[in-house]
């Protein structure tokens, strides 16, 4: 008895130890060149994680953190469907010189996570008149 007990102790362990290695959180590494702007922080051009926060929610949180971890943000964002992309790839609106973070898509998903336009960028698409905004990519390294 004691020791069919022990064998489902530690069959429960390896369950649990399993589960936690394929639960592990998306995530992407990126050199970005440029400062950009991820809701209401500025962050400096570097290299950056980029990962989720809340892999089984509906609307996914990501944290941009730096490398040296002196620099983050934590940004709520909306699920996008499009095209399965075998490379991760970060997204940002350019207006003029400033750069807004748009979306983040993981390799090998077809699900991108989009941030919503936030105050600041409105105003700064508002200040440029002419409304248009370039899209720049980063692919992840």
């Amino acid at each position: 008895m004691k020791l069919c007990i022990a064998i489902m102790i530690l069959c429960t362990a390896f369950v649990i130890s399993g589960n936690a290695q394929t639960s592990a959180s998306p995530t992407i590494r990126a050199r970005i060149p440029f400062t950009f702007t991820v809701g209401e922080k500025t962050l400096p051009a570097g290299v950056y994680t980029v990962s989720v926060l809340n892999p089984s929610s509906d609307r996914k949180a990501l944290q941009i953190r730096s490398e040296t971890g002196r620099a983050s943000a934590i940004i709520q964002t909306n699920s996008v469907n499009g095209e399965r992309d075998g490379e991760a790839k970060l997204v940002f609106r350019r207006y003029g010189e400033s750069y807004f973070f748009a979306q983040a898509q993981m390799a090998g998903e077809a699900t991108s996570f989009a941030a919503t336009k936030t105050r600041a960028e409105r105003a700064t698409q508002r200040a440029m008149r002419r409304g248009g905004s370039s899209t720049i990519a980063v692919i992840a390294e």
